[in-house]
C-alpha cells in the first residue's frame, strides 16, 4: 500500500517495521510521601543534559539544543509547581504528573505557531521521562535495525534509539518542524510525517501477515521516501527502483544547487529576489548564514516568552537580540517579529480567560488593547540591541486584521522610542515598520494599510487556513491546506499589487516560500522576498536561475485563473526541472 504524507528528513530506507507506542496515563499507584517533584524533576534534568552533550559532542549542536531545552522543561515551575498543587491536594503522584503535564502541553497545542505548538511533543516527552523515573520503567526500543513507525515519536526516545538500529521514521501525525524530523535530518535517515491512515494501514498489513502460514509470508517491510513524502507497505519491486531513481536524483540536485549558494538569487534574465531565512531561536543563525541567507525574514521571538511564570525582562530580550542583529550585520536586515502569544490562559501572566477558540482569540497585537507594557517592552529591547550592534531593525506584528491594529503598532513604536529618549538610553534612531498579512482582512486593506508601514510579510500558513476554513492542524483537511489554491493565490495577488503601487515591498514568509513551485508563483505574482528555512535557499536560487521572469509571470498568470490547488502546482511543476542544464549561472556577488 502506498501513503502519502510530508516529507520531512530526504533520503529513502527499506526495512523491518518496528511499531512504537506512546504509553499514556496509567492507573499505576504511588506513595504520595515517596515523591519529591523538585527530586526527581533535577534527576530527569540531569539525564537531558546528558543526551544533549553527547550529541554536542558528536558535532550535532542543533539536535543538541533540543535535549538542553528539554532539561529547562523538567525543572520549569509551570510543569512542577502545577504537579506540586495537585500532590498538596491529596491526587495520586503519578496522576498528578499526567494532568500537570497534559495541561502545560495543551497550552503550547492550542498556539497558531506550529513551532510552538510542535513543542507539545517536548512537555509530553519529559513527563514521560518523570513517569519512568519514578516507576523505574525501561524505554521501548527496537530490538533490530527498523523503520520506526508511530502516531509522533517522542525526541528523546528517537535520540536514543541506537543509530544503527533506526533506519527511518514515519509518522501520521508530526510536522517538518518537529523535533523527530529534525533529529533524523541530524541523523541523515528518511522521516515522513502527517501520514493519514498510516497506523491502520499498518494494522491491517499486519493482520494480513498473521493469517498467513508459518514460513509463507516473509517479516513486514516498510520503505520510506524522505523527498517525495510517500510510505509503502510491502513496497514491490517497481516501487523500490522508483524510490532509487529518485534518491540519486535529489542528491545530485542538492549538489548542483549547492554550486549556487555564492550567486545572487535571481532568474536567468537578472530579475533579483531576496532570499532571507525564518528563524526561531539565536542558535539558528549559523545555519542561516552558511546557507547564505542575505538577511532573517522571520525572527520568531516566542523562544523567550514561553514557558516561563514570568515575561521576559528587557535586558534578557535585549542580548537575545544583539546576538542575532551582529551575527547578521548592518547590510543583512533582520525582522524581529512581536512576540505571537496569547489565546489561552495557560500562559500565567498573561492572565487571559479560557477560549474556546484561540486561534482566533486575543494573542499577538490583540494583547496590547488590554495592556501595552509587554509589547512596549519588546519594541524598547530591539531598539536598545540595534543601537548596540549598529543596524537598522525591521520589526512587524503579527495577527494584524484592522487599520486600527496598525495606528496601535505605529503608537506603541513612537511611544517606546520616546520613553528610551527620556530614559537617556541609546536607542536606534529608527525603525523599519511592517506587518504580517495572515488575516484575509489584511489583504482586503493592504491599499490602506499601506501608507502606514514600510514593509509586508505574508504568512501562507495561517492566511490559507482562514480563508479556507481549514485547520492547518486537521491532517483530514490536508486537501485544503496547500497554499497555492487560487482563492490565496489571488489574495497573495491583492498584496502584491497594492502594496507595489504604494512602493512598499512584499515578503513571504510561510511555507510556500520554500517549496521550489511555490516559490516560483509567487515571485511570478510579484513578491520581492522569499523567507524559507536556511535548508531551503539552495534549491531556491537554483529554481529561480533555471527560468525568465517573463515565464514566472506568465505561470502567475494562469494560476490566478486555476481552478483548484492542484492545476496551480502542476502548472509551477513544469517550470521545476532538476536537470542540471536548465540553469543558467548568474553573475557571482561581488
Amino acid at each position: 500500500m502506498r501513503l502519502t504524507g510530508v516529507g520531512a528528513a530526504p533520503g529513502f530506507a527499506v526495512g523491518p517495521m518496528w511499531r512504537h507506542v506512546q504509553r499514556g496515563p496509567q492507573a499505576t499507584s504511588v506513595a504520595i510521601g515517596i515523591v519529591d517533584p523538585d527530586a526527581i524533576a533535577a534527576v530527569a534534568a540531569a539525564q537531558l543534559e546528558e543526551i544533549g552533550a553527547q550529541l554536542r559532542e558528536s558535532g550535532r549542536a542543533e539536535e543538541a539544543g533540543i535535549f538542553d531545552a528539554q532539561a529547562m522543561m523538567a525543572t520549569d515551575p509551570m510543569l512542577t509547581d502545577g504537579w506540586r498543587r495537585r500532590l498538596d491536594a491529596g491526587e495520586d503522584p503519578l496522576a498528578a504528573l499526567d494532568a500537570a503535564t497534559e495541561a502545560a502541553a495543551a497550552m503550547l497545542a492550542s498556539l497558531g505557531d506550529e513551532v510552538l505548538a510542535a513543542r507539545a511533543a517536548d512537555v509530553r516527552d519529559v513527563g514521560s521521562r518523570l513517569r519512568r523515573i519514578i516507576t523505574g520503567e525501561d524505554l521501548d526500543l527496537p530490538a533490530e535495525p527498523s523503520i520506526v513507525v508511530a502516531d509522533d515519536l517522542p525526541p528523546s526516545t528517537a535520540a536514543e534509539i541506537p543509530p544503527g538500529l533506526l533506519l527511518g521514521i514515519a509518522l501520521e501525525a508530526g510536522s517538518k518542524t518537529a523535533h523527530a524530523a529534525i533529529l533524523a535530518r541530524g541523523l541523515g535517515i528518511p522521516c515522513v510525517v502527517g501520514l493519514a491512515g498510516l497506523l491502520a494501514a499498518v494494522d491491517q498489513a499486519l493482520a494480513a501477515a498473521d493469517t498467513t502460514a508459518p514460513g509463507d509470508a516473509p517479516p513486514l517491510e516498510m520503505a520510506v521516501d524522505g523527498a517525495a513524502g510517500l510510505v509503502f507497505t510491502r513496497p514491490t519491486a517497481d516501487e523500490l527502483a522508483g524510490m532509487g531513481e529518485r534518491h540519486a536524483a535529489a542528491i545530485l540536485a542538492a549538489e548542483i544547487a549547492r554550486g549556487f549558494r555564492d550567486r545572487p538569487a535571481a532568474t536567468k534574465d537578472g530579475h533579483r529576489v531576496r532570499l532571507v531565512a525564518n528563524i526561531g531561536k539565536p542558535a539558528d543563525v549559523p545555519r542561516a548564514l552558511e546557507a547564505r541567507a542575505e538577511g532573517v525574514g522571520l525572527f520568531r521571538t516566542e523562544f523567550l516568552f514561553m514557558g516561563r511564570q514570568s515575561p521576559p525582562t528587557e535586558d534578557e530580550q535585549v542580548a537575545a537580540y544583539r546576538e542575532v542583529f551582529e551575527a547578521f550585520g548592518p547590510d543583512r536586515p533582520v525582522v524581529v517579529r512581536l512576540a505571537d502569544i496569547g489565546g489561552d490562559k495557560g500562559i500565567p501572566y498573561l492572565h487571559l480567560p479560557h477560549e474556546e477558540n484561540p486561534f482566533l482569540g486575543v494573542r499577538a497585537i490583540r494583547l496590547a488593547y488590554r495592556d501595552r507594557s509587554l509589547l512596549l517592552t519588546q519594541i524598547r529591547a530591539v531598539s536598545r540591541a540595534a543601537a548596540l550592534a549598529h543596524v537598522e531593525p525591521h520589526v512587524m506584528a503579527p495577527m494584524i486584521a484592522t487599520l486600527a491594529d496598525v495606528d496601535l503598532l505605529n503608537e506603541m513604536i513612537r511611544d517606546a522610542q520616546a520613553s528610551l529618549a527620556a530614559d537617556g538610553t541609546p536607542a536606534t534612531p529608527h525603525i523599519v515598520t511592517g506587518i504580517m498579512v495572515e488575516v484575509p482582512s489584511a489583504a482586503i486593506l493592504t491599499r490602506e494599510l499601506a501608507p502606514r508601514v514600510d514593509f509586508f510579510s505574508i504568512g501562507t500558513n495561517d492566511l490559507t487556513q482562514y480563508l479556507l476554513a481549514a485547520d492547518r492542524t486537521n491532517p483530514e483537511l490536508t486537501g485544503l491546506q496547500d497554499a497555492l489554491h487560487p482563492a490565496v493565490v489571488r489574495a497573495i495577488r491583492m498584496v502584491t499589487g497594492a502594496a507595489g503601487a504604494a512602493g512598499k515591498p512584499v515578503a513571504v514568509c510561510g511555507e510556500l516560500a520554500g517549496d521550489p513551485a511555490g516559490a516560483l508563483v509567487l515571485v511570478g505574482l510579484g513578491v520581492d522576498e522569499l523567507s524559507a528555512d536556511a535548508g531551503s535557499l539552495d534549491a531556491l536560487r537554483f529554481h529561480l536561475a533555471g527560468v525568465t521572469y517573463v515565464q514566472l509571470q506568465r505561470l502567475a498568470a494562469r494560476a490566478l485563473q486555476a481552478r483548484d490547488a492542484e492545476e496551480v502546482r502542476a502548472l509551477a511543476n513544469d517550470l521545476v526541472d532538476w536537470r542540471p542544464s536548465v540553469a543558467t549561472p548568474g553573475p557571482r556577488a561581488g
